[in-house]
């Protein structure tokens, strides 16, 4: 019985590793900078699904950055909140970013529209957003669900 206790607990921890190693705290000091209203597990769970942490990871439509970042949408964000943040920088982009899902969350009231809007834009066609935004929205609670379970503090 000892032995298989301790063949459990082994694979428990080997698991736990696997998943940290998964699911890294990578820029969480920036994070908890710029976060503001939002947890920044969120945040990190939305970086995880948009760029898997690569900083100058680029989509095939242009999005830039950690947070996959529209350059059009990180112009409009410095306007109207009256920064000057590079969404080519990771601070700059992390900033934009939360400054953006914090808008977004404000404006539409609930987290799964405010994700949605953040993966496909606010003007996106219905079909659009109930497709690749539910996809992408079930995606980022999932990683929200495991970093919770990993770092809640």
């Amino acid at each position: 019985m000892r032995v298989l206790l301790t063949v459990v607990f082994l694979a428990v921890i080997f698991s736990l590793m696997i998943l940290v190693d998964l699911f890294p705290l990578k820029y969480y000091d920036i994070v908890v900078q710029y976060a503001g209203d939002l947890d920044p597990l969120l945040v990190i769970s939305v970086i995880r699904a948009e760029s898997s942490f690569r900083t100058s990871a680029k989509s095939n439509v242009g999005a830039y950055g950690l947070m996959q970042l529209m350059p059009e949408t990180a112009e409009w964000i410095n306007r109207k909140f009256k920064t000057n943040f590079d969404y080519t920088t990771v601070e700059g982009n992390i900033a934009l970013g939360c400054k953006y899902l914090n808008y977004l969350m404000e404006k539409d009231g609930d987290l799964r529209t405010a994700l949605v809007h953040y993966n496909t834009g606010p003007y996106a066609s219905d079909d659009i957003k109930t497709d690749a935004g539910g996809r992408y929205v079930r995606k980022v609670l999932t990683f929200y669900r495991i970093y919770r379970f990993l770092y809640r503090r």
